[in-house]
């Protein structure tokens, strides 16, 4: 099941913008969009108490006249979008200028017929090693895992060859559900774990999404785990870094994340020229029975976001060192302390 990442929407919308110029639209066109908003939103949105304040404030807003000024497409939906937020408190739910592309004609055409390429590695953006035989992977997106399995397979089997991991998680908007369990994965082991439920208001049904049994390549079970979060640290992402935090088998760095864990299933078409994101469904961790929606995971370690891997790493440093019994590894660790911590 693909659960689709508020970040990815938001680079879907303004790429839109991007290509499609804004076009007007009058009083039937945005009544009809707002008609076919609130009947989905009573229909499923995850929260029925949000759907009611969104819906008597989106028709107060349509009584007295608020959005009669909006003349453009593009205006009407970013006023939309900030009454919704505003009175349901939920940054997931979004109205966007999304016009039905156009048929094309030449469908046989070389650029209609080949399959765009994966120009971001799945989220995969950076694996290094730092100082101390310390591994990093900077994790931007927790891709759809039948077409991303592979590459996440080939980086996280090279974390195994590192003394203890960070990953960082400061620009990672979202993603995957099912990618998360996998990922974590690599770090708890082969028994599974019973890692998040999905619930679903529409279906009125809960999804439990365990870990798996087997995974190709090496687990790192060993190595302390570090995960840098932040502000734009947003639902996936919380879902990974929370369920982590409440096994005890990582130390969040960083800042408090946003505060995203409800979740749908990609844009819903409301007429020809809007689409909107409508959450369904929301997280519900194991362990503690909740979630983090507007609140946000809170760091272990609290430090600004920026300076999350210089902290991390020196205190992975740190532990490394107090273990370590190779008289030349422990004073290359010592070094290596040292060296980090000049540059803080």
């Amino acid at each position: 099941m693909v659960i689709c990442p508020i970040a990815l929407l938001r680079v879907q919308a303004v790429a839109t913008q991007l290509v499609e110029p804004d076009r007007p639209v009058d009083r039937a066109a945005r009544q009809a969009a707002i008609e076919q908003l609130l009947a989905r939103l009573e229909a499923g949105y995850v929260v029925p108490e949000g759907a009611a304040a969104a819906t008597k404030s989106v028709r107060a807003a349509l009584s007295s006249g608020t959005y009669e000024g909006l003349t453009t497409a593009r205006a009407f939906a970013e006023k939309l979008t900030a009454d919704l937020r505003a009175a349901s408190q939920h940054r997931h739910l979004a109205v966007y200028f999304d016009p039905e592309p156009s048929p094309t004609p030449d469908r046989t055409s070389p650029a209609s017929s080949t399959p765009p390429r994966e120009r971001f590695n799945y989220g995969f953006y950076k694996i290094e090693r730092l100082l101390g035989n310390v591994g990093y992977l900077e994790l931007r997106s927790f891709a759809n895992l039948d077409d991303a399995k592979q590459t996440a397979a080939t980086y996280l089997d090279g974390l195994s060859n590192f003394d203890a991991i960070v990953i960082d998680l400061r620009q990672n908007g979202g993603g995957n559900t099912p990618m998360v369990a996998f990922v974590a994965s690599y770090f708890l082991g082969p028994a599974p774990v019973h890692f998040t439920d999905m619930y679903w208001r529409d279906e009125q049904r809960t999804v439990e999404v365990w870990t798996t049994e087997t995974v190709p390549g090496r687990r790192s079970t060993r190595q302390d785990l570090f995960i840098l979060v932040g502000p734009q640290t947003f639902s996936a992402a919380e879902d990974f870094s929370y369920g982590m935090q409440q096994l005890k088998r990582a130390t969040l760095v960083g800042e408090t994340t946003g505060g995203g864990a409800h979740m749908g299933r990609g844009l819903q078409r409301l007429s020809p020229l809007f689409t909107a994101f409508i959450p369904t469904g929301q997280s519900i961790n194991p362990v503690t029975k909740t979630n983090w929606e507007n609140v946000g995971v809170a760091p272990d370690i609290a430090v600004p976001a920026a300076r999350a891997l210089i902290e991390a790493h020196l205190i992975a440093l740190r532990r490394l060192l107090d273990r370590e019994k190779d008289p030349a590894w422990h004073a290359t660790l010592k070094r290596a302390i040292e060296t980090v911590s000049a540059g803080r």
